[in-house]
């Protein structure tokens, strides 16, 4: 009788451990970036942490301006992007 309850006792255990809910795992960060010129969206990251994309914003948007973009307009978010470029063009 002892072992069936220690065996119960341990198979409620580990139904806990591995079907129990787990914490939903939040989205990383991303730096998004719009230009106006090309119409394009890019996504850069992912982050740990706001604050991380946030100290790497000035080098992805020293690098479009290098390139010729205009009209840029940068967030930093928690998503998930299907695709890390679009562009109007692309469309």
């Amino acid at each position: 009788m002892l072992g069936f309850f220690l065996f119960s006792l341990f198979f409620t255990l580990l139904c806990l451990l591995f079907y129990f809910p787990k914490r939903q795992r939040q989205a990383p960060w991303w730096v998004k970036i719009d230009t106006q010129k090309p119409t394009c969206t890019y996504y850069f990251g992912p982050f740990d942490s706001a604050k991380e994309a946030n100290q790497t914003k000035p080098g992805f948007v020293e690098d479009l301006e290098q390139e010729g973009a205009k009209g840029i307009v940068v967030f930093v978010s928690q998503c998930d992007p299907q695709n890390l470029t679009i562009c109007e063009e692309d469309e």
